[in-house]
């Protein structure tokens, strides 16, 4: 799996908008439109990139984000955090180290909501031991913003 300075300028490219043609993206490179193509299709099927639309939660109503700290019982830890992460509220679960042991962060549509799912759906799964939930007021970057720094160097090249 190895990519190259084209490759890294055409990942620099969809990262800013995964919908880039491969003629625009040529284009811009100054290289044959087929060959773009070609280098999107081997970096899908390498894993190295996936295309996908992003949903805005703002569309929908989900104006609320809160961040999850769970205690568990350490012996359930792994099938806890993907029974968890089943909840449609979830959108993003990892198992994590310290004194806590899976980190979480839920959309809602109201503080309210955020409540419920904490006391009615988080407290009362068999294995949790205890949760700390902070509201998010203000999301700077996003985890759909986040680029590897060989991307965002290249990228600082070709603009």
């Amino acid at each position: 799996m190895n990519i190259d300075e084209l490759d890294l300028k055409i990942l620099a490219q969809l990262s800013e908008n995964g919908r880039t043609s491969s003629a625009e993206m040529a284009r811009k490179l100054g290289v044959n439109e087929r060959t773009v193509a070609n280098r999107v299709t081997s970096l899908i099927e390498q894993g190295i990139i996936s295309i996908k639309g992003v949903i805005n939660r703002h569309f929908f109503g989900y104006e609320v984000v809160a961040d999850i700290l769970c205690q568990v019982e350490t012996a359930k830890l792994e099938d806890i955090a993907k029974e968890i992460s089943k909840f449609p509220e979830v959108s993003y679960l990892a198992i994590s180290f310290g004194d806590q042991d899976i980190s979480i962060q839920i959309y809602s549509k109201s503080p309210k909501d955020v409540q419920d799912f904490v006391v009615n759906k988080l407290a009362r799964f068999p294995g949790v031991i205890r949760t700390n939930t902070v509201i998010v007021p203000t999301v700077i970057k996003d985890v759909n913003d986040w680029k590897p720094n060989e991307i965002e160097q290249i990228r600082e090249k070709v603009a």
